[in-house]
């Protein structure tokens, strides 16, 4: 298989595919799903255990393979990669009966969690993300006659952020078309996910030792349908954020200020997808790590990419001010939320898709309620996207005290003591 053609392979739609600024609508369908912002029954314990789901026939796997594109199948490969690994989630609350899975490893996306949600509660959602090609290394020039001494011993600070360099861990389900329908009705009606078909892999069983070796072949490759909401394309200046000494480098297109959605006016930024300053700076809540984790342990993913899994560290509330400003926020974007989910409900189609308009209304009150947030929330009650070190809590919340005082007032100038 040619490169024109690989690349068609991880970039092919199909006739699901919607416009990513319709991104508001998955939002507010997740936070429906999730029960952290409102008291919901536990799932009774009514669905089969993923174990005992079959395997994935290779005769069904040979139908999805891209050297065979006019075979065509009763049934959809589906790839799970977030809750959907849970059988809580995937088997209880939504419902879906598999007909088969297979662990497989997806190397044209990773795992990010850069899809907003709503601050304090949900902050964020799993994603993918296509890889970055590796930069070639760098030759070094010639070696110095005499070598420099060497520099004062410093320890490595800790990396905050977990890395996996390894590709998309997941499950591919074979579903019927009405679970697969069902999937999209409850990922956001179809307004915020491109469907995408992306090339899988087969992972290996558990390390055993069979009784008869089998003569290794090649891996080969079939296409699952996978769900991907794209985010915005970088800004204007991103490149030269990556080299301090070439800050005039960029594309050389004279149009990207016309682009930018920095400087078009506030009716059209409140059309586009929710864009953070920086996509990884959220962090997901812990029940819906739980879930993923679970999911993860359920289907005996590989040892190294759990363990990843359990290095993420998990949104979480450190002060008071962060849970008021919790509850406060949840009464204040209710009405609109209820709202928007109320008309997803009513106005959705059998195939469980929205209108467009009612999509485009969902991306503005998603960034309407991000602004809010920006502006008033996170400066009065602290951070609802990532944890906040204790110290800094406390330093937040003594900064407050002293400016709603007097500068000449007795208790400020004691707090400016202490």
């Amino acid at each position: 298989m040619g490169l024109q053609s690989d690349i068609q392979v991880e970039e092919a739609l199909d006739e699901r595919s919607v416009p990513a600024r319709e991104q508001g609508e998955c939002c507010l369908r997740r936070l429906w799903n999730s029960p952290t912002w409102y008291r919901r029954a536990p799932v009774p314990q009514s669905y089969p255990p993923t174990s005992s789901i079959p395997k994935t026939s290779q005769e069904r796997l040979a139908l999805a393979s891209p050297d065979n594109p006019s075979a065509t199948a009763k049934t959809i490969l589906y790839l799970a990669y977030g809750s959907n690994l849970c059988a809580e989630t995937f088997l209880g609350r939504r419902g879906i009966r598999p007909i088969s899975q297979i662990n497989v490893s997806a190397p044209a996306f990773d795992l990010s969690f850069d899809l907003p949600g709503i601050p304090y509660n949900e902050p964020c959602f799993a994603n993918t993300r296509p890889r970055k090609i590796p930069k070639p290394p760098v030759i070094p020039g010639k070696p110095p006659k005499f070598p420099p001494p060497p520099p004062p011993y410093s320890a490595a600070p800790p990396s905050s952020n977990p890395t996996w360099s390894k590709g998309l861990y997941g499950v591919v389900y074979e579903v019927t078309p009405e679970d697969y329908a069902n999937i999209i009705k409850t990922e956001g009606g179809g307004q915020g996910y491109h469907d995408v078909l992306t090339p899988c892999f087969e992972l290996p069983p558990a390390l055993h030792v069979p009784e008869k070796p089998p003569f290794p072949e090649l891996p080969k490759p079939f296409l699952a349908h996978t769900l991907y909401a794209p985010s915005l394309p970088g800004l204007p200046g991103d490149d030269d954020k990556d080299d301090p000494k070439n800050p005039g480098k960029g594309d050389g297109d004279d149009d990207d200020d016309d682009k930018d959605p920095r400087k078009q006016p506030w009716f059209r930024r409140l059309l586009l997808p929710v864009h953070r300053p920086d996509p990884d700076y959220a962090q997901a809540s812990a029940r819906y790590l739980k879930l993923i984790r679970d999911g993860a342990r359920e289907h005996a993913l590989p040892d190294d990419y759990q363990a990843y899994l359990a290095s993420l560290q998990s949104y979480t509330m450190t002060s008071v001010r962060q849970q008021i400003g919790r509850v406060l926020f949840i009464i204040a974007a209710l009405p609109l939320l209820l709202l928007m989910i109320g008309l997803g409900r009513l106005l959705a189609d059998d195939v469980g898709r929205t209108p467009r308009w009612l999509g485009i209304a969902t991306t503005a009150c998603m960034n309407f309620l991000w602004a809010v947030y920006d502006g008033f929330f996170k400066p009065l009650f602290g951070d609802g996207e990532r944890t906040m070190p204790e110290q800094e809590a406390r330093a937040a919340a003594a900064t407050v005290i002293i400016l709603t005082d007097s500068a000449k007032s007795e208790k400020n100038r004691l707090l400016g003591d202490w």
